[in-house]
């Protein structure tokens, strides 16, 4: 069924100046309504709904008109992204990734230009990256090596001058190798940059202005982005987080920090919480819990390969059980009483 996009009395996209902000919830919602008409299975009840959605929220439509735009400039549109948008299979990682990246034009003002500066973007187009629940290794052109853990991208740059990795997102675990010309290396950040001194460290951007490093071997330099000045050292057994204006002061480093990298994640005395919230990070969806069993805490060694296993652990040794509504939501809850 053919359908016309403009609906009621509507302008053509005229800008982001223009129009409402587009929070991401809402831009997905228009990205996954504009994948439904383009491929033509909507029914004539799915048309009504769409309309009733576009009509329900000035927002929803500052978001559709953002759509349109985007359709009127696919060229400026990755061909793989759109295929992949309209052609993947519903729950395929391809389809995820690029509704993913869909939505980040749509949040950014319906233009490729200013999305290929959001995270989401930046890290579909990285030289490497990991999926959710994955570590891999990534030979250097040095001898050396970086482990991305879970979820992360990079990028590799380096010349005759210097060595380069830039962390788009997630985590990576840096092992150097002697570099015949001395180049330095560097690790940059959306927060500064971390420079190695003979060492093997792991740096974790949290999100776009938080960023952890632990040294394992040898040292690092770190360079706030909105304070060059500001040069601080960490030692190997140091630990600290900085932002783009500061670095916070040094702490031990916890003996497990990099067990990610053995496929393990060790707890000891851990709140539930915290607990779940860092194993949330290595499977897809929402994985939740109730604030009532907060603060009960875990110790022990876990397999980030068998998420399910270790929920199910969780249920011997915790007064906890599991509520599994759909594959990508879950939630632990307070034992229920029997009898």
């Amino acid at each position: 069924m053919e359908v016309s996009q403009t609906h009621g009395a509507t302008a053509p996209f005229p800008g982001v100046a223009d129009t409402p902000r587009v929070p991401p919830a809402v831009a997905r919602q228009a990205v996954q309504w504009w994948i439904e008409l383009k491929s033509k299975s909507a029914d004539r009840h799915r048309l009504a709904a769409w309309r009733d959605w576009r009509d329900a929220d000035p927002v929803h439509e500052a978001a559709w008109q953002r759509i349109e735009a985007i359709s009127g400039r696919l060229a400026e549109v990755p061909a793989p992204l759109v295929k992949a948008a309209l052609a993947a299979a519903p729950a395929s990682m391809q389809r995820r990734r690029s509704v993913q990246l869909l939505t980040a034009i749509v949040v950014a003002g319906g233009t490729v230009m200013a999305a290929r500066q959001s995270t989401p973007w930046r890290a579909w187009t990285a030289d490497h990256v990991s999926a959710v629940g994955e570590q891999r290794t990534v030979p250097l052109p040095d001898g050396g090596t970086v482990m991305l853990n879970t979820d992360s991208a990079i990028n590799v740059r380096f010349d005759a001058e210097r060595r380069v990795l830039q962390l788009v997102r997630g985590e990576i675990l840096v092992t150097t190798a002697p570099d015949a010309q001395q180049r330095p290396f560097l690790v940059q950040t959306e927060a500064g940059s971390v420079r190695a001194i003979g060492t093997r460290f792991t740096v974790h951007q949290r999100d776009d202005d938080d960023v952890g490093v632990g040294v394992l071997q040898g040292a690092v330099e770190l360079r706030p982005a909105d304070a060059p000045a500001t040069v601080r050292t960490l030692q190997a057994g140091e630990a600290t987080r900085f932002t783009r204006t500061g670095v916070q002061a040094a702490v031990p480093l916890d003996d497990n920090a990099s067990a990610w990298s053995d496929g393990m994640l060790v707890a000891s005395h851990m709140r539930l919480d915290d607990f779940l919230a860092e194993l949330g990070r290595y499977r897809r969806g929402r994985l939740g819990c109730d604030p009532a069993i907060a603060g009960l805490q875990v110790s022990g060694a876990y397999p980030l390969a068998d998420i399910d296993r270790v929920l199910a652990s969780l249920t011997s040794a915790l007064p906890v059980e599991v509520h599994t509504y759909t594959r990508f939501w879950v939630t632990v809850r307070p034992r229920a009483r029997r009898g």
